[in-house]
Protein backbone atom coordinates (compact mmCIF):
# COMPACT_ATOMS: atom_id res chain seq x y z
CA UNK A 1 0.00 0.00 0.00
CA UNK A 2 1.19 3.72 -1.18
CA UNK A 3 1.99 5.57 1.54
CA UNK A 4 1.04 9.59 1.63
CA UNK A 5 2.41 12.80 3.61
CA UNK A 6 1.27 15.84 3.65
CA UNK A 7 2.62 19.45 1.92
CA UNK A 8 3.94 20.03 5.44
CA UNK A 9 5.56 16.37 5.89
CA UNK A 10 6.47 16.10 2.15
CA UNK A 11 7.86 19.84 2.06
CA UNK A 12 10.31 18.91 5.42
CA UNK A 13 11.45 15.65 3.88
CA UNK A 14 12.93 17.24 0.94
CA UNK A 15 13.91 20.81 2.86
CA UNK A 16 12.06 23.31 0.63
CA UNK A 17 9.08 25.34 1.90
CA UNK A 18 5.47 24.66 0.93
CA UNK A 19 5.74 27.19 -2.03
CA UNK A 20 8.32 25.23 -3.71
CA UNK A 21 6.35 21.83 -3.25
CA UNK A 22 3.63 23.41 -4.71
CA UNK A 23 6.37 24.65 -7.93
CA UNK A 24 7.44 21.24 -8.19
CA UNK A 25 4.08 20.19 -8.50
CA UNK A 26 3.43 22.52 -11.52
CA UNK A 27 6.46 21.52 -13.02
CA UNK A 28 5.49 17.87 -13.04
CA UNK A 29 8.59 16.82 -10.69
CA UNK A 30 6.06 14.94 -8.33
CA UNK A 31 2.16 14.42 -8.33
CA UNK A 32 -0.62 15.86 -5.55
CA UNK A 33 -3.49 13.50 -4.84
CA UNK A 34 -6.76 14.44 -4.07
CA UNK A 35 -7.84 13.93 -0.21
CA UNK A 36 -11.19 13.45 0.75
CA UNK A 37 -10.68 17.77 2.00
CA UNK A 38 -10.85 18.90 -1.49
CA UNK A 39 -8.62 22.02 -0.13
CA UNK A 40 -5.91 19.71 1.08
CA UNK A 41 -3.50 17.17 -1.24
CA UNK A 42 -1.59 14.48 -0.28
CA UNK A 43 1.88 13.41 -2.17
CA UNK A 44 3.33 9.65 -2.72
CA UNK A 45 6.26 9.23 0.26
CA UNK A 46 7.58 7.21 -2.37
CA UNK A 47 7.72 9.63 -4.66
CA UNK A 48 9.10 12.35 -2.24
CA UNK A 49 11.91 10.46 -1.02
CA UNK A 50 12.94 10.04 -4.88
CA UNK A 51 12.77 13.54 -5.37
CA UNK A 52 14.81 14.15 -2.72
CA UNK A 53 17.16 11.75 -3.42
CA UNK A 54 18.00 13.57 -7.07
CA UNK A 55 18.23 16.76 -5.02
CA UNK A 56 21.15 15.25 -3.04
CA UNK A 57 22.72 13.99 -5.78
CA UNK A 58 22.29 17.23 -7.46
CA UNK A 59 24.24 17.70 -10.79
CA UNK A 60 27.01 16.01 -9.63
CA UNK A 61 28.18 14.23 -13.13
CA UNK A 62 29.78 11.25 -11.10
CA UNK A 63 27.07 11.10 -8.65
CA UNK A 64 24.25 11.23 -11.79
CA UNK A 65 26.10 8.65 -13.75
CA UNK A 66 26.29 6.39 -11.02
CA UNK A 67 22.09 6.94 -10.85
CA UNK A 68 21.39 6.26 -14.71
CA UNK A 69 23.72 2.96 -14.72
CA UNK A 70 23.29 -0.40 -13.72
CA UNK A 71 25.04 -3.18 -14.60
CA UNK A 72 26.50 -0.67 -17.46
CA UNK A 73 23.28 -0.60 -18.52
CA UNK A 74 20.29 2.95 -18.46
CA UNK A 75 18.14 2.86 -16.19
CA UNK A 76 15.60 5.41 -16.89
CA UNK A 77 12.15 4.69 -14.43
CA UNK A 78 9.21 6.17 -16.46
CA UNK A 79 5.54 5.12 -15.73
CA UNK A 80 5.89 2.57 -18.27
CA UNK A 81 8.84 0.87 -17.03
CA UNK A 82 11.15 0.00 -14.64
CA UNK A 83 14.30 -1.58 -14.46
CA UNK A 84 15.65 -2.67 -10.59
CA UNK A 85 18.07 -5.78 -9.15
CA UNK A 86 18.58 -7.60 -12.38
CA UNK A 87 14.12 -7.64 -13.23
CA UNK A 88 12.50 -5.70 -15.77
CA UNK A 89 8.63 -4.41 -15.13
CA UNK A 90 6.09 -2.85 -17.03
CA UNK A 91 3.72 -0.71 -14.75
CA UNK A 92 4.54 -2.37 -11.66
CA UNK A 93 4.84 -6.24 -13.30
CA UNK A 94 7.30 -8.70 -13.53
CA UNK A 95 8.13 -8.45 -17.32
CA UNK A 96 8.78 -12.34 -16.75
CA UNK A 97 5.62 -13.07 -14.99
CA UNK A 98 3.37 -11.39 -17.55
CA UNK A 99 5.08 -13.61 -20.12
CA UNK A 100 4.12 -16.77 -18.44
CA UNK A 101 0.73 -15.84 -17.04
CA UNK A 102 -0.97 -12.95 -19.29
CA UNK A 103 -2.19 -13.04 -22.77
CA UNK A 104 -0.74 -10.55 -25.28
CA UNK A 105 -3.88 -8.08 -25.20
CA UNK A 106 -3.97 -8.25 -21.00
CA UNK A 107 -0.07 -7.13 -21.53
CA UNK A 108 -1.06 -4.46 -24.22
CA UNK A 109 -3.79 -3.22 -22.77
CA UNK A 110 -1.31 -2.69 -19.11
CA UNK A 111 1.02 -0.92 -21.69
CA UNK A 112 -1.61 1.58 -22.73
CA UNK A 113 -3.25 2.09 -19.31
CA UNK A 114 -6.79 0.65 -20.28
CA UNK A 115 -8.73 -1.68 -18.61
CA UNK A 116 -8.95 -4.94 -21.34
CA UNK A 117 -12.55 -3.87 -22.27
CA UNK A 118 -11.59 -0.67 -23.25
CA UNK A 119 -8.50 -1.72 -25.02
CA UNK A 120 -10.17 -4.52 -27.04
CA UNK A 121 -13.79 -4.27 -27.25
CA UNK A 122 -16.00 -5.48 -28.92
CA UNK A 123 -14.50 -5.19 -32.49
CA UNK A 124 -11.83 -7.53 -31.27
CA UNK A 125 -11.66 -10.94 -33.52
CA UNK A 126 -13.88 -13.73 -32.46
CA UNK A 127 -11.81 -16.36 -32.91
CA UNK A 128 -7.98 -15.87 -31.45
CA UNK A 129 -6.65 -18.69 -33.56
CA UNK A 130 -7.78 -17.06 -37.20
CA UNK A 131 -4.87 -15.72 -39.00
CA UNK A 132 -4.42 -11.52 -38.12
CA UNK A 133 -3.61 -10.88 -41.45
CA UNK A 134 -5.85 -12.15 -44.70
CA UNK A 135 -3.90 -11.94 -46.95
CA UNK A 136 -0.83 -13.84 -45.65
CA UNK A 137 0.13 -16.87 -47.50
CA UNK A 138 -1.25 -20.11 -46.42
CA UNK A 139 1.35 -23.09 -45.31
CA UNK A 140 3.02 -25.05 -47.93
CA UNK A 141 1.07 -28.17 -49.07
CA UNK A 142 3.26 -31.48 -47.72
CA UNK A 143 2.62 -33.33 -50.48
CA UNK A 144 5.03 -31.10 -52.30
CA UNK A 145 7.65 -31.78 -50.44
Amino acid sequence: MTAYLTATEAAARLGVSRQTLYAYVSRGLIEAYPTADPRVRAYAAEAVARLAEARRRGRRPREVARAALDWGLPVLETAVTLIRDGRLYYRGRDAVALAETATLEEVAARLWDLPLADAFGPDAPANPDAPSAPDAPSAPDASLA
